[in-house]
C-alpha cells in the first residue's frame, strides 16, 4: 500500500490530505496514459480519491461501533469437494460495495484463509458480522468489462442481522385471500418495510412463490394436501426471518380479521385433474 497526497504536494502531510492507495492505482493516479485502453479503468482524479478516502474512513467509524450497521459477506466459489477461491466483501446496508479481497487456493490452505479472513475482519471492525453465504458458487462475470460478480446481502436482510431492535420491534405480517388460494407476506421493522412476499396455487401444478429478490415453482406432490404443502413454505419464510411479532389475516384486505393460525382455505385443494390430462395426452397422440 502506498500513502498518496491528494492535493500533489509532498510536504502537505496532513490526514486530511492523505489516502490510501494500493500500488497499482497509485500508479494508474501518475501514469494515466498506460491504462486508458483498460476497459474498467478507474477514474483517480483528486476529487474521486478524496470522496474515496472519505468513504472508507465513514466505513471505519461505523465498522467501530458496538452494533455496527455495515457487513461483511464471504463467498465460496467451486464445489464442495473443491473451493477454489474465497472472496471477502465488506459492504454498507444498501449494498454499497467498500472493499473487497479475493483469497485463492494457490496462497494457502482454506483453513488459513479462513483465519486470515476472520482476521482482516476483525482488524476493521471487532463486532461487524461475517456471512458466510450457504454454498459454493459459480464465478460470473460481467459481460461489458470481464470483472467478476461479487455477491453482497440485500438490505432487508442487513437489517435483520444488525438491528438489536429485532427481536423486539420486527413484524411480519401474513394476508389469506378467503376465496383465492393466494396470500401474501411482508416483514417490517418498526415503520419501515423490508420485504414482501406471495404465494398462489398456478394451474393446480405448482405453488409458485415470489418475493422482491427471486421467483421459484414449486411442483406439488402428491401428498399431503397442497395446504400443508403451502404452509410449509409459508412456514419456511417465517423461520427464515425469525420476526419478534406474527400477524395472520383474513377476510376483507382493506381491514382483515386476525386469527390464531395459519388456517388455509379449501380452495388451495384445486389441483389439476390427472386424468384429463392424460385423456388429453392420448388424444393428441392418436391424431
Amino acid at each position: 500500500m502506498h500513502l498518496h497526497h491528494i492535493d500533489g504536494n509532498s510536504s502537505n502531510t496532513v490526514d486530511d490530505n492523505l489516502a490510501v492507495l494500493c500500488v497499482e492505482d497509485h500508479d494508474r493516479h501518475h501514469r494515466p496514459g498506460p491504462y486508458s485502453a483498460t476497459v474498467n479503468h478507474l477514474d483517480l482524479s483528486p476529487k474521486v480519491i478524496a470522496e474515496h478516502k472519505e468513504s472508507w474512513e465513514a466505513f471505519v467509524i461505523e465498522a467501530r461501533r458496538e452494533a455496527p450497521t455495515v457487513v461483511a459477506t464471504l463467498a465460496a466459489y467451486g464445489t464442495e469437494e473443491c473451493i477454489h477461491s474465497l472472496q471477502l466483501v465488506m459492504q454498507w446496508p444498501d449494498e454499497r460495495i467498500e472493499y473487497k479481497r479475493s483469497f485463492h487456493l494457490l496462497d494457502a490452505n482454506p483453513d488459513r484463509l479462513t483465519d486470515e479472513i476472520i482476521a482482516e475482519v476483525q482488524a476493521i471492525g471487532p463486532h461487524v458480522q461475517l456471512i458466510s453465504l450457504s454454498e459454493p458458487l459459480p464465478i460470473e462475470h460481467c459481460p461489458c468489462c470481464g470483472t467478476g460478480y461479487s455477491r453482497t446481502i440485500k438490505p432487508a436482510l442487513v437489517a435483520r442481522l444488525t438491528d438489536p431492535t429485532w427481536q423486539t420491534d420486527s413484524i411480519c405480517s401474513i394476508y389469506i385471500n378467503p376465496t383465492q388460494p393466494s396470500l401474501a407476506i411482508s416483514v417490517a421493522l418498526r415503520d419501515q418495510h423490508l420485504f414482501s412476499g406471495s404465494l398462489h396455487l398456478c394451474q393446480g401444478k405448482f405453488l409458485h412463490y415470489a418475493n422482491d429478490y427471486y421467483d421459484e415453482r414449486v411442483s406439488l406432490r402428491d401428498s399431503p394436501s397442497v395446504r400443508s404443502q403451502a404452509s410449509a413454505i409459508v412456514r419456511s419464510v417465517v423461520k427464515e426471518w425469525a420476526p419478534a411479532n406474527l400477524l395472520i389475516g383474513t377476510g376483507s384486505h382493506d381491514s382483515p380479521s386476525l386469527i390464531e393460525n395459519l388456517d388455509l382455505p379449501r380452495c388451495w385443494e384445486k389441483r389439476a385433474n390427472p386424468s384429463f390430462h392424460r385423456t388429453c395426452a392420448k388424444s393428441r397422440a392418436g391424431r
